[in-house]
């Protein structure tokens, strides 16, 4: 029922949609893309990353007022957006701090393990100790399956900061609304993400074949590359939280009817 809607709703409000996404989440992508490719000014792609995330999360708030209310059009949904964004970047930063602190003990283990890290950033495991190894390995394999149930409980994260005004009591709330779900929407996350990896995977290998043999330039390369992946992005993240949504709203006709069944 939830995904019916989903599709109607991606149907009927299609244009605000593709033009709410189109100017907040594919433009920011490609000017990050931009700057990555060739820019070689490290602040720079700093300031880039951090605007793109930033008109990123508008623009999911603005596509989940759009898909919340069939009365909200463009404008109203960009002021809701607005209106919004300090508490959802409020949510966003504590959970990534939050979210963070579960990967600690796997990441203590693999150092006590005696992994290194080189200059590039790769994790060298050649000389670590294989019990401690093992150790961390598990612990990093139970931070990932808590990672995608607390993924799961808060999916209606942004459709509650929207539509209930809600700063950090939007988590306590998202989590009464997913509650008898989690299975379900772990299976939806695990399906969404396989498919966003395979179409992303497929894209990335087409698109950078044929740009190496018409382009001499790998910063081009990459550029256009990761244009194509925007438009990848853009639409996944689109349907997302348009399913988000709807979930919010189903949730909430269950509760409110509950009192009656």
């Amino acid at each position: 029922m939830v995904w019916e809607r989903t599709v109607d709703v991606l149907r009927g409000r299609a244009a605000i949609l593709a033009g709410i996404a189109f100017a907040t989440l594919f433009l920011p992508a490609v000017l990050s893309a931009a700057v990555t490719s060739f820019g070689d000014v490290q602040a720079a792609r700093l300031l880039a990353s951090l605007v793109s995330a930033v008109l990123m999360l508008f623009g999911m708030l603005a596509i989940t007022a759009v898909a919340s209310d069939p009365h909200v059009d463009r404008g109203a949904a960009y002021r809701l957006a607005a209106n919004r964004l300090p508490a959802a970047i409020g949510v966003t930063l504590v959970l990534i701090i939050a979210l963070s602190l579960t990967f600690v003990p796997g990441t203590l283990a693999l150092i006590a393990a005696g992994a290194t890290v080189t200059a590039a950033g790769m994790v060298e495991m050649q000389r670590a100790a294989a019990g401690p190894l093992a150790l961390s390995a598990g612990l990093i394999l139970v931070a990932a399956a808590l990672l995608l149930w607390l993924g799961a409980r808060l999916a209606p994260l942004f459709a509650v900061v929207v539509n209930e005004r809600l700063g950090l009591g939007a988590i306590r709330r998202a989590f009464a609304l997913t509650r008898g779900a989690a299975a379900r929407l772990i299976g939806v996350l695990i399906l969404y993400a396989v498919l966003v990896m395979v179409l992303s995977v497929a894209v990335r290998s087409v698109v950078g074949v044929v740009l190496q043999l018409l382009l001499d330039s790998d910063g081009a390369v990459l550029f256009g590359t990761s244009v194509a992946l925007a438009i990848v992005s853009a639409g996944a993240t689109v349907v997302q939280n348009v399913f988000y949504a709807q979930y919010y709203a189903a949730a909430r006709e269950r509760d409110e009817a509950a009192p009656f069944a």
